[in-house]
């Protein structure tokens, strides 16, 4: 079965835009790696070193949302300014 991304690129969005969304769906599988880990993890000092991987994955997805967030209001508000004030959708 195909798994669908939940973060869709149009070929339309900004390269800057397209690399984020990449990078967190790296960072997406990567915190899917860290919860594995721990899963897995019987050392307590091991189990601590991925709660704080997991930890830092978490803060990093957070940061590249709000970037891809402000990115695509960015790209928003210049299509409404091109369209004449009225909003319009890509």
């Amino acid at each position: 079965m195909k798994r669908i991304s939940p973060i869709r690129s149009r070929h339309t969005d900004a390269p800057a835009l397209m690399e984020l969304k990449t990078s967190l769906q790296d960072t997406q599988n990567a915190l899917n790696h860290a919860y594995a880990a721990f899963d897995y993890a019987s050392d307590p000092e091991l189990t601590e070193a991925c709660i704080f991987e997991i930890s830092s994955l978490k803060a990093k997805m957070n940061y590249l949302v709000r970037q891809i967030k402000e990115l695509e209001v960015c790209a928003a508000t210049a299509v409404t300014a091109r369209a004449g004030g009225r909003a319009r959708w890509i």
